[in-house]
């Protein structure tokens, strides 16, 4: 697949951007997790305590991946 210079770039900003919303507002995530949960599946969900902690590690892996496609696309 041939992506464009510009595709390339907004593919390894979009991971990384993605990797510090999850790093700095992990409760605003969650929230917003609840209520799409809550209106679109019509399910309860109920973050752990430890729900923030997973949300800040999965931030870890968007950031190493961006950085990871940042290398390999440029």
């Amino acid at each position: 697949m041939d992506l464009t210079r510009t595709e390339r770039r907004l593919l390894w900003t979009g991971t990384a951007l993605a990797g510090v919303v999850h790093l700095l507002v992990p409760g605003l995530l969650l929230s917003s997790a609840r209520l799409g949960y809550r209106r679109v599946l019509a399910v309860e969900f109920t973050p752990q305590e430890r729900s923030r902690r997973r949300v800040r590690l999965l931030s870890v892996a968007f950031l190493a991946i961006a950085a990871a496609l940042k290398r390999l696309l440029e």
